[in-house]
């Protein structure tokens, strides 16, 4: 994800000035699972904005239905999050011949499961049972 901050762009300025406040901030989800934080409004001090990467519930964004200061503030706090985050191990990518073998090649069940317990553990390094 790429994140442009310009000192000379107003809103990148004031995005900043957001960020600080990311100790009030609140994580919730919308009934569909998707994920948006509560920022507060910095002209109503008991308002939140409900802002995701993507869109904001705040004047400016509903007005430009372009980026506004909180959600360049969320992206910046959500690449801030994935950075510090560890590195996930590759996995072997899976392959139809893992999965599929021709008719006249067939084992028994029993060894059909072996393999895909086996198949289960490169994947996701658990026992399949």
């Amino acid at each position: 994800m790429t994140i442009t901050v310009s000192t000379t762009d107003p809103r990148s300025l004031k995005a900043l000035a957001v960020l600080e406040t990311v100790d009030r901030w609140h994580k919730g989800h919308t009934k569909a699972g998707r994920s948006f934080y509560a920022v507060p409004s910095s002209t109503d001090p008991n308002g939140f904005h409900m802002v995701d990467c993507r869109e904001c519930t705040c004047q400016d964004f509903i007005r430009r239905g372009l980026d506004c200061k909180h959600t360049l503030a969320v992206r910046l706090y959500v690449a801030k999050l994935q950075a510090a985050q560890p590195k996930r191990r590759a996995s072997k990518p899976a392959v139809v011949s893992d999965f599929y073998t021709a008719p006249s090649a067939m084992g028994t069940i029993s060894s059909k499961l072996d393999r895909v317990r086996c198949l289960a553990d490169d994947i996701w390094g658990v026992d399949g049972e």
